[in-house]
């Protein structure tokens, strides 16, 4: 009988499992893009850390504290090296270099990259080769919505920071 060993509430399910992915310097990796389009989120960064920023919804307490705000792109893929879909997390500079380098094709969905970073640690910069071939549609899992993911990191993060409360 499920839940005969506990007494009062069940624990939580599981959450999401997927990954946020960040390619890092000098390691050259492989994906296959699930998603249309990039989910775009501005985000503080602090303590090596993503930080979700509420000032969209009308307050946000980071911004009022004069925490730095980062803008970040997620985009849905699958990574070759694991074989596991992932969110791969962009930046403003590797968003507009994946999109001058497809602006031929309808949407991101399919397309194969290469994404490796320059040297310089978090300071490196992308590079994104995106290969001629593309994954048929029809081979592809479902889109997903990141947030659901991010909101677990972030709840994960709640306690760190200078203003937590």
């Amino acid at each position: 009988m499920a839940g005969s060993h506990i007494k009062g509430a069940m624990p939580p399910a599981p959450g999401p499992s997927m990954e946020i992915v960040r390619v890092k310097t000098s390691e050259t990796e492989t994906f296959t893009l699930v998603s249309a389009a990039i989910w775009g989120q501005n985000v503080h960064w602090f303590s090596g850390r993503s930080h979700e920023c509420t000032a969209d919804k009308g307050n946000c307490p980071r911004c009022n504290s004069l925490q730095p705000v980062k803008w970040k792109g997620y985009i849905q893929a699958i990574q070759w090296t694991t074989r596991k879909e992932c969110f791969l997390e962009l930046t403003p500079n590797a968003y507009q270099q994946l999109d001058a380098l497809t602006s031929g094709r309808k949407n991101f969905r399919g397309s194969i990259v290469r994404i490796r970073k320059s040297k310089g640690g978090a300071k490196g910069r992308y590079l994104i080769d995106i290969l001629e071939r593309t994954m048929p549609e029809t081979e592809l899992p479902a889109e997903r919505d990141p947030m659901p993911i991010l909101k677990l990191l972030w709840r994960c993060n709640e306690r760190s920071g200078p203003t937590a409360a």
